[in-house]
């Protein structure tokens, strides 16, 4: 098994994805809300402490770990019957990031193949992409500034 350096992706990577605009249909929790806070709070309350935490804040819900607990979080609004979630990101309240439910539908607006040197990937990442051939035999997308 081949395995990639922190920022490298397989060449490949692009030629298996599209970005695009989509609209998916449904009701979608911004768990990040105080009206939904409060309701998490509520119903993970005798969770939290397996968790290593005494309350539950928006601080707590866009930590990356534990996973567990995002996981619950998404459990809890599934069992409600919601299309999804949607939250704002850690690195940024201006990024939205969408997790739709299975089965979901989109409707594709507009796609287009994913190019190594697109700007749209570039500005999506902290770095530059540039292709590295000289790490492996493999070709290699490889974060770092150019």
């Amino acid at each position: 098994m081949t395995t990639f350096r922190l920022g490298e992706v397989p060449l490949e990577w692009t030629e298996k994805r599209m970005m695009g605009v989509a609209t998916a249909g449904g009701e979608y929790a911004d768990i990040c809300s105080s009206e939904r806070i409060s309701r998490l709070r509520i119903v993970l309350a005798g969770h939290l402490e397996s968790f290593g935490f005494d309350d539950l804040d928006a601080s707590v819900l866009q930590m990356a770990a534990p996973r567990n607990l995002t996981q619950l979080v998404s459990r809890v609004v599934f069992s409600e019957g919601l299309a999804g979630i949607y939250y704002r990101s850690k690195y940024g309240h201006d990024v939205e990031n969408w997790a739709l439910f299975e089965p979901f539908h989109i409707n594709v607006k507009d796609s287009e193949s994913i190019q190594s040197d697109d700007p749209d990937l570039h500005a999506g990442s902290p770095t530059s992409w540039v292709e590295d051939q000289e790490v492996s035999e493999r070709n290699r997308i490889r974060l770092g500034r150019s």
